[in-house]
């Protein structure tokens, strides 16, 4: 035979009827706390820059009919390349430890600078294999005050 309890002995648990409110008060607290600490973070961490087309193709080649200087980067895995209206300079290879050699990036934008003193417009074009951060390297390299190229444009890709 299974036990069957009686029904008239059942006991009811009397149950508290009031809910804890303070614990969850504390946790919308601490998370709209964090929620403005990494609004703001993410705002600082913003790089504004456009996307233009170029108009250098990967052979070297430029177009002659533009009668301004259209400066342009060319940033590869190889290394990189200054282009502009009508030339491309030679290639700037890599260093033999496999890092991009800003310093003779940086004295070559130096030099054009010095022939187009009013130029403060720049396009870099990179490859996709090309690292960001070597991207933010040489964007920094391109904003030195030396140098003053100051407006900085990226390019989506390398038109073929």
């Amino acid at each position: 035979m299974a036990f069957t309890p009686k029904r008239g002995h059942i006991r009811k648990q009397k149950v508290d009827e009031e809910l804890e409110l303070v614990p969850f008060i504390d946790m919308l607290a601490v998370l709209i706390v964090f929620l403005l600490m990494t609004a703001t973070v993410l705002q600082t961490a913003v790089i504004e820059i456009s996307l233009p087309s170029s108009g250098i193709s990967a052979g070297g080649k430029a177009p002659s009919s533009q009668s301004e200087l259209n400066l342009s980067l060319i940033i590869t895995d190889q290394g990189f390349r200054i282009g502009g209206a009508g030339a491309i300079l030679p290639l700037i290879p890599k260093k033999s430890d496999g890092r991009y050699d800003l310093d003779r990036l940086e004295e070559d934008l130096i030099e054009v600078k010095k022939t187009y003193e009013d130029q403060t417009q720049i396009i870099l074009i990179s490859e996709p294999e090309v690292i960001y951060d070597d991207i933010i390297h040489i964007m920094d390299v391109c904003h030195k005050p030396e140098i003053g190229l100051t407006d900085i444009a990226l390019s989506g890709s390398i038109q073929q």
